[in-house]
Order: structure tokens, then sequence, then C-alpha cells
């Protein structure tokens, strides 16, 4: 019906001519569509975007606190792990009529070591110390230790008197020593270290530190006092109303375990 060849609209290449007219025009229209609804298509993809990120911020939040428990479940454990281990290690200690305190001491922390330090939270590279010390006349003596590099652990090492420092603070008043960051004047100012006791990496090295004291008998005596200490700055620190902090818990069960130890002792 229409020519192949010739001139005028009813040919191929008139046709085509004109679906190319309506087809520009159609666009147009679009065109202009586009245009007058631009500005809220832009401000729709941006708060789709908004949500989005929204939503991903959520689900990164979500996934730190899933890690968190986690972290909190493996240290519960470990701190489970820690005293059921203390209490086995002091069960075959006193099948031993010629054990003494010291090895006993030393046993039960080796025993627990690993379990001890997941529980505590101590990391790679952390210089931590965990220190027994005993009530010997008018000082605490240090009796078992162990260090993050066992390289460095001292038969002998500092002896404390009443109100020295941290350890001699909690023998004195009866009370737990908890200080987040050793390097704060007014805490500096609070535990005084005689002056032929300083030592110029002391700062540095016990940053960090619990102390508990060990209780026994009724009325309660001061047997020692546990010390751990770290150069982290809080590691410890007292938030008894935070049941996720357990550093210092742990330090509390090697204080028990070293009171049900002397106890056995005594008797």
């Amino acid at each position: 019906m229409v020519p192949v060849t010739g001139e005028g609209v009813l040919t191929v290449k008139g046709a085509t001519i004109v679906l190319g007219g309506m087809l520009v025009a159609v666009a147009s229209l679009i065109l202009l569509h586009l245009q007058d609804e631009g500005p809220a298509l832009l401000a729709s993809a941006s708060e789709l975007e908004r949500e989005a990120q929204k939503f991903l911020d959520e689900r990164d939040a979500l996934k730190r606190d899933l890690q968190d428990c986690l972290e909190r479940d493996e240290r519960r454990l470990a701190l489970i792990d820690a005293n059921r281990t203390m209490r086995e290690a002091l069960e075959q200690f006193l099948l031993d009529a010629d054990a003494k305190v010291p090895e006993t001491v030393e046993g039960m922390l080796d025993a627990a070591g690993r379990f001890i330090n997941r529980s505590i939270g101590f990391e790679q590279g952390e210089a931590w110390l965990i220190s027994v010390f005993q009530v010997q006349g008018d000082q605490l003596v240090r009796v078992a230790s162990r260090r993050a590099n066992r390289l460095d652990e001292k038969p002998d090492g500092r002896s404390w008197k009443q109100n020295e420092g941290f350890v001699g603070v909690a023998w004195a008043q009866k009370r737990d020593v908890i200080i987040h960051d050793g390097t704060l004047q007014d805490i500096v100012a609070d535990y005084p270290v005689p002056h032929e006791k300083a030592r110029d990496y002391d700062a540095v090295r016990y940053r960090s530190l619990a102390a508990i004291p060990v209780r026994l008998g009724d009325p309660a005596e001061i047997w020692g006092v546990i010390a751990a200490s770290t150069d982290r700055a809080d590691r410890f620190r007292r938030d008894p109303d935070n049941r996720q902090v357990q550093s210092v818990d742990t330090v509390r069960l090697i204080a028990r375990m070293t009171a049900l130890m002397a106890a056995a002792f005594r008797r």
C-alpha cells in the first residue's frame, strides 16, 4: 500500500521521517516530565540512601554487640575453668604432707594460668604481673608470682610495710585497691612509695592495678594481698554496677582460693 520509491509521505522514507518525528516529540515530553520530577526523584533517592546507611550502621552495631557478648561468654567460661583448675591443683598439693605455701600457690597459678589470663583479658605484648604477698611480721613478702615474660620472674621482690604503695594501703586499710590509671597525680599522692623502694619503671609497668586482701579467720585477719598489675590503662577499674567487668573478679577469685589454701595449711 505504501510505495517503496517516489516522493511524498506515503513512502517508506516518508513514513520513517514521520515516525521519527513522533518519537522525538514523545521523548521531549518525557524529558520535560523528568525535568519537572527530577528534584523529587533525587530527594527520594537520597532518602533511600540514608535509610540504607542507617540499616548498615544498625547491622554493624548488632554485630559488635554480638561479638562483645561472645567475648564475655568466653571470659566467664575461663573464670569458671580457673576456679575449677585452682581447686583441683590445691587438692593435689594438700595430699603432700611436705607441701609448703610458696610452691602450692605457684602450683595453683601455673595450673590455671591460661584461664586466668583469658578471664582477665591480658593481650599479646601486654606487660602484666600477678603477685601473692603474705604477711610476715611487719611486712608483706612476695611468696609467688607470674609474669607475662617468665624470664623476668625473680625469686625475690620488694616487700612492703603498711601504707606503702598500693599493696601496703590494701593491707593497712583492709580494703580493695582498684587503680585504672596509676599515672594520675592524685592517685600517686594517695599511694606513696618510699624513695628507696621506688623504681624508674613503676609508672609504666604498674599503670593499672588491683590489690585484693586475703582474709582469714573469724574475726577476719589479713593473711596477705593478691596484686595484679599491667602496663595497660583501664585493665582494672572499679565498676560494681557493671557485671560485664570481670578483671577484678578474677583477682578476687585468686584471693579466695589463696585464703582456702591458707586455712587448710593452718588446720
